[in-house]
């Protein structure tokens, strides 16, 4: 016997295969935003370097300027002055050469 035609019917074959363009998408937006990650950090990393310059620079000017602080201290000291001066034969003046004006 021969057999009747079914009444089920077949669904269509799609014509066009899918697009792959969201895959590729999302593909590219995870590497643009691994790469961008990649980038802060190492901008991070580079400032950090950076600022341990800076901070080792500033310890050595505040040192430097603790020593020449010491220095100016030293040469302007009253003992040092007093003997550059009697060794110069500076001194007093003599009683009655200062004259005081009104």
């Amino acid at each position: 016997m021969p057999r009747a035609p079914s009444k089920v019917k077949r669904r269509p074959q799609p014509t066009a295969k899918p697009s792959k363009l969201p895959q590729a998408l999302l593909a590219l937006g995870i590497a643009l935003t691994g790469f961008v990650t990649l980038m802060v950090r190492l901008e991070v990393t580079q400032e950090g370097y950076r600022l341990s310059e800076l901070r080792a620079g500033q310890r050595d000017l505040e040192e430097h300027n603790r020593r020449l602080k010491l220095e100016v201290a030293e040469l302007s000291s009253h003992e040092r002055l007093r003997g550059i001066a009697a060794k110069d034969g500076l001194g007093p003046p003599p009683a009655g050469h200062v004259v005081v004006l009104p």
